[in-house]
């Protein structure tokens, strides 16, 4: 019995690591899509004419991005150390 139980933990824990790597690969998808198109309307900004306003919506949207995929890199370094055992 006691072998049983360890296979159904390490299933357990192999299902847990796929579903939550699909989490972050969707996540780090919609993260460069909205990048792109905050970068986007900030271009459409700045060659409008009204330059501090499409810097500023540039270098959010930057930032944004840059933070988001720290976290998403910490969460998938993280996921990748333990092994998917939590």
């Amino acid at each position: 019995m006691i072998p049983l139980i360890g296979a159904e933990v390490r299933e357990a824990q192999f299902q847990a690591a796929w579903y939550y790597s699909l989490i972050i690969a969707a996540m780090f998808l919609l993260m460069c899509i909205a990048g792109g198109w905050g970068l986007r309307g900030g271009i459409r900004i700045w060659r409008g004419g009204d330059r501090p306003a499409g810097a500023l919506i540039t270098a959010a949207c930057v930032g944004t991005v840059l933070a988001l995929t720290g976290m998403l890199l910490a969460a998938a370094v993280g996921l990748a150390r333990t092994g998917g055992m939590g």
